[in-house]
């Protein structure tokens, strides 16, 4: 724009140049050439250079040296080139004086040459005075033109400015609305006279079981403190009752409001204009703590549950003592009183055992202690309980089948446990075949892992019940406890395993316990010797 500006100037200077009675031309397009230089610098000025040549070439007839000098001043070219870095750095005062040194010398420099050609002999007073009034004139034109030039330079540097900062502004308000979306929170300010002056999207969804045509677009036009009937829902009326003593106490409100919908933690603080004079809006915080005040509750019901459960397994504890107690004197009873009347005591004493096998399976439950293990094959427990299983299985025209793995590794076990976990699967699994059937038991090692399926050929289990299998106290049998499978999850979950079931209706079921193996046998020895010890 500068070497346009200049460029334009010398035309005109050049376009507009006097004609003196010596013969002499006087241009002022020197000056704004000189200038020009001097804020474009020596290679950029080459151009302003190049124009005045060829403007004096247009202009004059009769071309001379010493006329090309003193008219297009270009024996100032390389002085103003030299000063040019200077010039750029200097302050305004520093660079009229710089111009006004260069315009006199200039001019001295122009005089100088007339008077080697002898031009200058034969001029009066007037002729004189003409001179000096033109080089007054290209002081004033130089230093106005610096003047000019800085004012508008500093014009379009605080606009730039001005523009910089819009665009920081701009730049740091939309990082404050993503900011205020991605909040977990609803936020919203609004003016003195209750004018909503920004919102994010969580609040606005909010407003919106008020006013279900809230746009954002259109936020700005909707006054809080003018909504009545049907839009003032519970939630808005409790919010401007917390604006209200906000505005009466100058401190911050804070709520929790028990909604139908949710459950919300509200909090109102003032704006200020400055601390302590008046309020000029407020800025309304929400957050949604209905998950929090479930999972306190929740929390709150675990806790009584678990106090319960311990008072229970305190109390079935030392319901065992008179239990013995009673078993022990109806044995006595029993071989003091006829035979007739041995199968009712058989009765008695099978409900005392039965009853206490239950407080056995509950206390086994309750109880979360660290069991011992040791190395252990679970082909060997299995073939263990085999006679044990075979004896159950032909009292109920049932039968069993094992198919163990030759090369299964050794487990991590308490031996007691699994064989109490093998014998609550299989039993379940006998109850639930009837009179008949086939059981078949598995060993297996899949992808590192020991696997051991326990299958039955029943009704199997339907959809909607197995994701309740495992809960205490649920069974689907008419005598049963609802806690031999939450026993044999808690036995598995002990030895760092897990069960898996598999139910096809009419074909029957497969529960399928999966045990981590112990790595080498160098750590299975470790292990037993640490166990050991």
């Amino acid at each position: 724009m500068l070497l346009i500006s200049f460029a334009c100037s010398i035309v005109i200077g050049w376009l507009l140049t006097i004609y003196s009675a010596v013969d002499v031309q006087i241009s002022l397009s020197a000056v704004s050439f000189m200038v020009g230089v001097l804020y474009l610098g020596a290679k950029r000025g080459l151009v302003l250079f190049i124009l005045s040549i060829v403007m004096y070439w247009l202009i004059n007839t009769d071309h001379y040296v010493s006329d090309l000098l003193i008219q297009t001043g270009a024996f100032v070219y390389p002085i103003a080139g030299l000063c040019a870095p200077l010039f750029q750095r200097s302050s305004l005062r520093m660079k009229r004086t710089i111009v006004l040194v260069l315009v006199v010398v200039g001019v001295v420099i122009s005089l100088m040459i007339l008077l080697i050609e002898q031009r200058l002999q034969h001029m009066g007073g007037s002729l004189w005075i003409l001179i000096g009034l033109i080089m007054i004139s290209g002081v004033i034109v130089g230093d106005y033109c610096v003047q000019a030039i800085e004012r508008v330079m500093e014009r379009k540097q605080i606009s730039q400015q001005m523009m910089d900062l819009s665009n920081r502004v701009m730049l740091e308000a939309e990082k404050l609305r993503q900011l205020m979306n991605v909040a977990p929170m609803m936020i919203t300010s609004i003016d003195a006279d209750g004018y909503i002056t920004a919102i994010n999207d969580a609040a606005l969804t909010q407003l919106r079981r008020a006013l279900p045509d809230a746009k954002r677009e259109q936020i700005g036009e909707i006054c809080l403190f003018k909504l009545e009937g049907a839009q003032l829902t519970e939630g808005l009326a409790a919010t401007m009752n917390m604006i209200e003593r906000s505005r009466q106490s100058h401190a911050n409100e804070s709520e929790i409001l028990r909604l139908e919908h949710a459950v919300l933690y509200m909090n109102v603080a003032p704006l200020w204009y400055e601390p302590g004079e008046r309020v000029t809006g407020f800025v309304i915080v929400g957050q949604d703590v209905t998950e929090m005040e479930n999972l306190r509750s929740e929390l709150s019901h675990v806790e009584q549950l678990s106090l319960v459960g311990k008072m229970a397994a305190s109390i079935t504890h030392e319901i065992r003592n008179p239990m013995a107690v009673v078993r022990g004197f109806l044995q006595l009873m029993k071989e003091k009183s006829p035979s007739s009347l041995d199968h009712y005591y058989m009765i008695v004493m099978e409900e005392l055992d039965r009853a206490n096998s239950i407080i056995n399976d509950f206390l086994s439950l309750a109880q979360n202690r660290v069991v011992e293990k040791e190395p252990g094959d679970l082909n060997a427990i299995i073939h263990e309980l085999l006679p044990l299983m075979w004896a159950d299985a032909n009292l109920r025209g049932q039968s069993i089948i094992f198919c163990p793995h030759e090369q299964l590794p050794r487990i991590g076990m308490n031996s007691r446990e699994i064989k109490q976990l093998i014998l609550n699967l299989v039993r379940n699994g006998m109850e639930a075949m009837g009179d008949s059937g086939e059981m078949k038991l598995e060993t297996d090692l899949v992808n590192g892992e020991v696997v051991m399926r326990i299958g039955d050929t029943g009704p199997g289990i339907p959809a909607d019940k197995l994701d309740k299998l495992f809960e205490p106290f649920y069974t689907t049998k008419s005598k049963g406890t609802g806690l031999g499978l939450s026993l044999c999850l808690s036995i598995a979950e002990r030895h760092h395993g897990r069960i898996v079931v598999d139910s096809v209706a009419g074909e029957g079921t497969v529960f399928s316990v999966i045990f981590e193996q112990l790595a080498t046998d160098e750590e299975t020895g470790m292990v037993a010797e640490e166990d050991e010890n």
